[in-house]
């Protein structure tokens, strides 16, 4: 196995947007990072620098993708070679890099995992377990009759309280620390001026909120779902995301992508009555120090 540790954003991309994009739903995150990336380098820390890696085989082909944008966690693209994330997780250990936890696909990040707790002497537990799902049409019955917009300028005090109050929402106790916040609104107010966040209005007051993120060549991924305590339960959130993506799908984009918690089964079930259908699963893994 042959690991790289890359420094050109473009050529990077370059080299590793066709195999990723021959798993494009599964990769859209690391496709969309790229993407972002491209377009400005330090979006997601202003400090630390993006970490590019690639692992081929013995034959000279490329088995694996991984990315870090501190202070986020490693990502790893989808493999059919468990042996490139032993390589990874070796080299990651020479190196003596610290990270914080590894998101990926399921069996990839339990084998990443259990040999970054050994090698590290680290515990390790999972923090969240999601599902990829794509959709490629909209069911007509979940568009809803009221007004969807683009969130503007005047909006943007509610937006960043919405979007503070999904972070702590969705995130598990005590994973919140104050440069993930920061970034979080950072991009959310970024997703904001770059006119991405969309708004449900009944009666002139916002009471649900999408928006649009990573871009892939054929689809675009919808996150930070956000609906008000005292306004659920009326179908505002099926009814925001059901509108962004038919708007999606109606630029030109052959898919949509989002994530979903399984732990929320109310969500899941929202999410394929619009026409969402599952494609895989990842799992979130945190490290902390042994006790």
């Amino acid at each position: 196995m042959k690991l790289t540790f890359h420094s050109n954003i473009d050529e990077y991309s370059d080299y590793v947007l066709p195999f990723l994009l021959e798993h494009e739903a599964e990769n859209n995150l690391l496709i969309g990072i790229l993407n972002t990336l491209k377009q400005d380098f330090h979006t997601y820390s202003k400090e630390e620098n993006p970490t590019f890696i690639s692992v081929e085989n013995e034959r000279g082909k490329l088995k694996l993708v991984s990315i870090r944008t501190p202070p986020f966690n490693q990502l790893i693209s989808y493999t059919d070679d468990l042996d490139t994330i032993d390589t990874l997780v070796k080299e990651l250990i020479k190196k003596q890099m610290d990270i914080p936890g590894v998101l990926g696909f399921k069996e990839g990040t339990l084998r990443f995992t259990q040999m970054w707790g050994e090698g590290q002497g680290q515990d390790y537990f999972l923090e969240t377990h999601e599902r990829i799902y794509r959709l490629d049409t909209v069911n007509p019955e979940t568009l809803g009759e009221n007004i969807f917009e683009l969130a503007t300028a005047d909006d943007k005090e509610i937006i960043l309280k919405m979007g503070k109050e999904f972070l702590f929402e969705v995130l598990p106790e005590g994973s919140t620390e104050p440069a993930h916040i920061e970034s979080s609104q950072r991009r959310m107010e970024q997703g904001l001026q770059n006119q991405m966040v969309y708004v449900l209005k009944v009666n002139g007051k916002i009471v649900s909120m999408v928006k649009r993120a990573h871009v892939t060549p054929n689809g675009q991924t919808v996150n930070a779902v956000y609906t008000p305590p005292n306004e659920r339960r009326k179908g505002y959130a099926t009814e925001v995301v059901a509108k962004l993506s038919q708007k999606i799908l109606s630029e030109g984009k052959k898919y949509c992508f989002l994530f979903t918690d399984l732990a929320n089964p109310t969500s899941n079930k929202i999410y394929q009555k619009i026409g969402y259908r599952p494609v895989t699963d990842m799992d979130l893994y945190r490290f902390q120090s042994r006790k």
